[in-house]
C-alpha cells in the first residue's frame, strides 16, 4: 500500500499553520499575547481590506444608480422645457399692457366683493378684463361705462379662478371660502398640495394670463367625513385695502384666434355705469 504524502505547497502551508497554532498554545500567556497580536493583525488586515473594498463598491454602485435615475429625470424635464419653448416660439407674440386705475368706490357691506375703478371703455377696459395688483390677482371687470368699470374681486361668492400648484403642477378651481380665504373645489383626496405652496393662475378661461400669483396654501387636509380634499388658500392681495390696481389691456385683435361664438353666452352681460362727469 502506497503511503500518502503531503507534497503540495497547500498541504505544507496548512500543516505549518496548524503547527504554529499548537506552538502558540504551549507558550506562556504573556508571551502568547505578545506574539499573537501582531500575527492576528497581519492575518486579519486582508479580510478587513476586502470588507472595506466591498462596502466601497456597493456604495459606488448605489451612487451610480442614483445618478442614473437623476439623469433620466433631468432628461425628461429637459424634453418638457424644450417642448414648452418650442410652443412659445410658435405661438403669436401677445404682450398685454398694463394701465393703472384708482379705486374710486367699493361695496360698503364687505369692502372686498367688488370695486369701482377709474377706467372704462374709453380706456379699452371692458367686461372680462383682468385686474391685478403688485401682490397678485384682484379680480375681473364685469361691467364698464365710458370712464369707470365694476370689478368682481376673487372674494366675491360668484368668482372662480382656475389655478395650479407651482410645485406639484396640480390644477384646481379657487372659490371664496369666507374670512378672506379661498378654497379649491373638487380636489381629489391624496392630491399633492402642501401648506406653503404657491398657487398661480393657469390661464384656463382666457381672463387671467397664465402665471399670475394668486395665493399661498395655508391648510391641506384629507378629512374622512368629506368626499374631497380640503385646501385653504390665503390670497396674496388684501382686497379691502387696495387704493390702486392695474388693468391688463387686451392684446390686439389680429393676435387672437378667431372665435366661432359658441362661448359668447359665458361672457358677463355688459352693464351701463353712470359716469361722474355726466
Amino acid at each position: 500500500m502506497r503511503r500518502k504524502t503531503f507534497a503540495s505547497w497547500q498541504d505544507r502551508a496548512s500543516w505549518l499553520v496548524v503547527a504554529f497554532g499548537l506552538f502558540l498554545l504551549i507558550l506562556p500567556r504573556p508571551v502568547r499575547s505578545t506574539v499573537a497580536l501582531p500575527l492576528q493583525t497581519a492575518f486579519l488586515a486582508p479580510l478587513r481590506g476586502a470588507r472595506t473594498l466591498a462596502g466601497l463598491l456597493v456604495s459606488r454602485e448605489q451612487e451610480n444608480r442614483r445618478l442614473a435615475d437623476l439623469a433620466a429625470k433631468l432628461a425628461v424635464e429637459n424634453a418638457r422645457l424644450r417642448t414648452l419653448v418650442r410652443k412659445a416660439a410658435d405661438a403669436p407674440a401677445v404682450r398685454p399692457g398694463l394701465q393703472s386705475a384708482a379705486v374710486v368706490n367699493r361695496d360698503l357691506a364687505t369692502f372686498e366683493r367688488s370695486l369701482v375703478i377709474s377706467r372704462g371703455r374709453r380706456h379699452g377696459v371692458g367686461p372680462g378684463t383682468a385686474v391685478i395688483a403688485p401682490g397678485g390677482v384682484v379680480g375681473r371687470v364685469i361691467a364698464s361705462g365710458d370712464h369707470q368699470a365694476l370689478v368682481q374681486t376673487i372674494l366675491d361668492p360668484d368668482s372662480r379662478v382656475a389655478a395650479y400648484d407651482s410645485r406639484s403642477r396640480i390644477p384646481g378651481l379657487a372659490a371664496p371660502a369666507g374670512s378672506g380665504l379661498l378654497s379649491l373645489e373638487y380636489v381629489a383626496k391624496g392630491s399633492d398640495f402642501m401648506a406653503g405652496d404657491t398657487l398661480v393662475t393657469s390661464g384656463i378661461g382666457g381672463v387671467f394670463p397664465k402665471g399670475l400669483r394668486l395665493g399661498v396654501v395655508v391648510a391641506s387636509l384629507d378629512e374622512p367625513a368629506k368626499l374631497f380634499k380640503t385646501v385653504k388658500v390665503r390670497p396674496f392681495v388684501s382686497v379691502s385695502r387696495l387704493e390702486e390696481v392695474f388693468v391688463v389691456s387686451a392684446p390686439p385683435a389680429d393676435t387672437l384666434a378667431p372665435q366661432d361664438g359658441w362661448l359668447d353666452n359665458l361672457a358677463p352681460a355688459e352693464v351701463e355705469l353712470p359716469d361722474e362727469d355726466r
